[in-house]
């Protein structure tokens, strides 16, 4: 007959926390360091409980003690003996205890879940962060040079190159310092990579919407622009946040989604009386002639449908003219 058996040490709500193995029958369980099964417990003798294997199977008995015991939660005293099953909890002082012997049915092996698997650390190429930094330094530099036509100093030309990416340096370390705080991994190079993966994509987005909504008359694509922002800054915090918590980052999708959408109606809020809820009102800067690509429209056909613009600019007019009266009826 096979006699091998475990003890498992539980926590309140029954969880195995520590497991013992049973290395000789009879074994002796208290708190003296000569006892089989040592227990830091207070509450207890130094030989507490004394185990047996017997021919009907584990059976428990307790020796000289103040406190007793409760198996199953039934009280016993000192001297008392019972069986120990699998199913039944043994308390000794403030301790419970579990008896698993290779007579009891094993059960199966549990499906591990997707969220407990090992997630693999931020792998890239070697080469792949530097030629981000480069390429957003370089768009940083384009952007720059394309505002001011070239006649930028060269302070303002490399301050508006060197504050971004120092902005960038210090918002990485930041969230490495809460990686390490959290997952003891110091992650600045996966977290500048995120960074500058989603600035080169907002550059190339602030780019490439003015010159498009030009080139094919549609004013209305740089709606864009804004969505961009609040999308593109939830995804980079979840991208962020997704390093330090891996296990959560479908409650962090949710939660960042969730203030992304309400920072989005705060600024339709914020605009209910201007023309358009997103994106500016005009193009503050037009691209070459050379880049259109549709047809302009007749000036006659553009004045007509300047005329529909009456009647709102009369509405705003005289609800100013309201608010100055007002204003001076105050004074």
């Amino acid at each position: 007959m096979d006699h091998a058996a475990v003890i498992e040490i539980l926590d309140r709500e029954g969880h195995c926390r520590e497991t013992h193995k049973v290395r000789q029958w009879p074994m002796t369980i208290g708190r003296a360091p000569s006892a089989d099964l040592v227990l830091p417990d207070p509450h207890l003798a130094g030989a507490h409980a004394l185990l047996h294997w017997t021919e009907a199977g584990p059976r428990l008995e307790l020796l000289d003690s103040r406190n007793g015991g409760w198996l199953d939660a039934q009280r016993l005293a000192a001297g008392a003996t019972a069986p120990w099953t699998s199913d039944a909890v043994l308390q000794l002082g403030s301790t419970r205890l579990r008896l698993r012997t290779a007579l009891d049915p094993l059960p199966e092996e549990q499906l591990l879940p997707r969220s407990e698997e090992p997630r693999r650390r931020d792998a890239r190429p070697a080469w792949a962060l530097p030629t981000v930094i480069v390429l957003w330094l370089a768009l940083l530099w384009l952007t720059n040079w394309s505002v001011t036509d070239g006649t930028a100093g060269w302070v303002d030309s490399v301050s508006g190159v060197l504050v971004p990416l120092g902005l960038a340096l210090a918002w990485a370390a930041s969230w490495a310092l809460v990686t390490q705080l959290f997952r003891h991994w110091f992650a600045f190079g996966a977290h500048l990579w995120r960074a500058l993966v989603v600035g080169v994509a907002f550059q190339v987005l602030d780019a490439a919407l003015p010159v498009l909504a030009y080139a094919l008359s549609w004013p209305r694509l740089m709606v864009l622009d804004t969505l961009a922002v609040s999308v593109g800054g939830a995804l980079l915090l979840w991208w962020h946040a997704s390093v330090v918590w891996p296990r959560r980052s479908r409650r962090l999708a949710v939660g960042i989604g969730a203030l992304a959408v309400l920072g989005l109606a705060l600024t339709i809020g914020r605009r209910t009386e201007q023309q358009h809820w997103l994106g500016p009102n005009y193009l503050s800067a037009l691209p070459p002639p050379a880049l259109r690509l549709v047809q302009p429209k007749p000036v006659d056909s553009f004045v007509d449908s300047l005329q529909r613009l009456e009647a709102p600019l009369q509405k705003q007019a005289r609800k100013r003219n309201d608010q100055e009266q007002l204003s001076g009826d105050d004074e």
